[in-house]
Formats: structure tokens, C-alpha cells, sequence
């Protein structure tokens, strides 16, 4: 049985190919199928996608092509390249969708396929492109269901989270008839009151993110105002320090560099540049200064519309500026 199972499977081989050789893809895709279904792996399921592709059924083909291609061993390396172009052809028609669970063990439907039985936490596939309902079941959890929107050529990330089935409450016990003998009750300490939680301070939730972020931008913005301030001023002294020689050669005329002779053309061309830098690190400087101005006006007004709230001890800002160096320093809890 087993050797006559094998003849009839390479029949069924040799047929597909003629037929593929032809363009008589429909039968071509019968006779791999049938191979494909008697135990042929490898090449012929990678064939098999090929005629799926020829006659249309991108789907199925997609899906065929990217299981055999996992298969080290089917085909050349020449037919490999083609099934790989086919499964790039196949997928540009479709869509794919990328599924993340929670838990594996799953059973997984697509629009009410089965995809993917006892599926591990992750996996993908293919589909037809429009609207699809993503829905996976696994035994003492909730069922977990999602709609997508599916584009050609394009794919969907779907997250499912498994969420376990509440637990019944137990039946009540039934009331005994005999008469309930009365107990002596004892006082016991009074109860303590509830804590009350404390309330919030002014640097907790979002808007005390905010205003920390609020802080430290101001406080940056000022350190970036001084540092360009320090520098333009390095540039203008540079700047009068090279044309003070200059100035004494020529009757301290300040327009000795507005038209200046051959050679004193260099020295000119290097004080114009630093007066340049001057010019531009005291703009950078300006633009500092008004960020954080704004900043910080936007940061005060936080805490003046919103209040500070004066149940807590409250934290402490203060501004610190030690030579070219400046920042600020918090106290306190939020």
C-alpha cells in the first residue's frame, strides 16, 4: 500500500507540473493540492501557492507561500527566489494582521475563521483587505473581541488581553429552626476614624509635572540667556581689543574698517566677524531671556489661578546664580 500511495503521489506531481507548464493553472493547482494533502511538502506546497497566485486567490496563496518558504528545503535556490517574488505579489493584494495575547492556548477566529487553534502569544495573517472581526476564546477567562480596519498591503497590530471570568458567589446557608439564642454583646473599643488622605500639594498629578517642567525650562532658558550674554560680551572685547592698535595708528577714527586699505584689510575682516558674533550672541541672549519670561510668567500663573495648596509644607523655589552659572533649588514635597 505504502509504494503504491508514493506512485500515485509523484503521479499526482508530474501532473501539476505539466499543467503549470501549460497555464492550465486550475488543474495545476488540484493536482499539487491533492499531492500536498497525500504528505508532499516542500516544493509542491510552495507550487501550489504559485497557482493559487495565478488564479487570483491571494489570500490563500500568501499564506501558502510564507509556511513553505519557512522550510529550508523546498526548492533551489532559483525556485526559491521565484516563490519569494510570488509572496511579495501576493502580499502587495491583502492584508496582515499582527496578533499579541495576553495567553497562550487560545482558540482565535477571524470574521468567524478559524486562524489559529491553541495559539502561542503572538503570530499573524493573512486576510482579504476591509473590515474584519478579531475574536479569541480560551477556557475560564472572558472572551476577547476586536474590530479592525484592514488596508492593502498594509498590517494591523491587534492587542488581545484575556480577562478571567468572576467567580460565583456561593450559595446562601440555610437558616436552621431552631431559635436563635441570644448572645451578650461586649462594647468594644471605639473605631478608629478613617485616615483621611492627604491632600494634594502643588507639585502632584499632571499640573505639578507641568510646573515642574515649567521651572526647569525657565531656569535652563536663563542659563542659555547668560552663557550667550557671557559670550557676546567675550566677542565685543575681543572686537576692541583688535582694533585699539589700529584706532592708534589712525587718529582713534572709527571708521578706519568701513573702507579699510590693503593692509589693514585682514585685522578689519577679523574685528567684523567678532562684531558679527557679538551681534548674534546678544540676539541668542534676548530670545533666552523672553522664553523664559514667558515660561515662567505661564509657570506663576499656574500657581496663582490654580492656588497652592497651604495643608502641606510647602516647596520652596528658589533661584540661584553664582558667577556664570545659574539654576534653581526645589524643597520641600510634592
Amino acid at each position: 500500500m505504502e509504494g503504491k500511495a508514493n506512485v500515485e503521489l509523484q503521479a499526482l506531481i508530474r501532473e501539476g507540473d505539466i499543467a503549470r507548464n501549460q497555464g492550465r493553472w486550475e488543474r495545476a493547482e488540484e493536482a499539487y493540492y491533492l499531492a500536498y494533502r497525500l504528505g508532499a511538502g516542500g516544493r509542491v506546497r510552495c507550487e501550489w501557492g504559485m497557482a493559487l497566485l495565478a488564479l487570483r486567490r491571494h489570500v490563500d496563496a500568501a499564506m501558502a507561500l510564507d509556511r513553505c518558504l519557512k522550510d529550508p528545503g523546498a526548492g533551489t535556490a532559483a525556485q526559491r527566489r521565484r516563490y519569494a517574488d510570488g509572496l511579495e505579489r501576493a502580499r502587495r493584494q491583502v492584508g496582515q494582521i499582527d496578533f499579541d495575547l495576553s495567553h497562550h492556548g487560545a482558540l482565535v477566529t477571524i470574521s468567524g475563521e478559524v486562524r489559529d487553534r491553541d495559539a502561542s502569544t503572538s503570530g499573524y495573517t493573512y486576510v482579504e483587505p476591509g473590515t474584519h472581526t478579531i475574536k479569541a476564546t480560551l477556557p475560564g477567562f472572558l472572551d476577547v473581541e476586536q474590530t479592525v480596519q484592514v488596508e492593502k498591503g498594509k498590517a494591523v497590530q491587534v492587542a488581545l488581553r484575556f480577562v478571567e471570568k468572576p467567580r460565583e458567589a456561593p450559595a446562601p446557608a440555610r437558616a436552621s429552626a431552631r431559635p436563635a439564642t441570644p448572645e451578650k454583646t461586649v462594647a468594644g473599643p471605639p473605631a478608629r476614624p478613617l485616615s483621611q488622605p492627604a491632600p494634594p500639594g502643588p507639585f502632584d498629578g499632571m499640573a505639578g509635572a507641568q510646573r515642574i517642567c515649567g521651572l526647569g525650562v525657565t531656569a535652563l532658558a536663563l542659563t542659555g540667556g547668560l552663557v550667550a550674554s557671557a559670550l557676546a560680551a567675550q566677542y565685543a572685547g575681543e572686537a576692541e581689543r583688535r582694533a585699539a592698535p589700529l584706532l592708534r595708528d589712525n587718529g582713534n577714527s572709527r571708521s578706519i574698517c568701513a573702507s579699510p586699505p590693503p593692509e589693514n584689510a585682514p585685522a578689519c575682516a577679523a574685528i567684523n566677524d567678532l562684531y558679527d558674533a557679538h551681534e548674534v550672541g546678544r540676539d541668542v541672549a534676548t530670545g533666552f531671556f523672553i522664553g523664559a519670561g514667558a515660561v515662567g510668567a505661564a509657570t506663576l500663573g499656574s500657581f496663582i489661578v490654580y492656588g497652592v495648596e497651604r495643608s502641606r509644607r510647602p516647596v520652596r523655589v528658589v533661584p540661584m546664580i553664582a558667577g556664570d552659572q545659574a539654576g534653581i533649588s526645589l524643597s520641600g514635597v510634592w
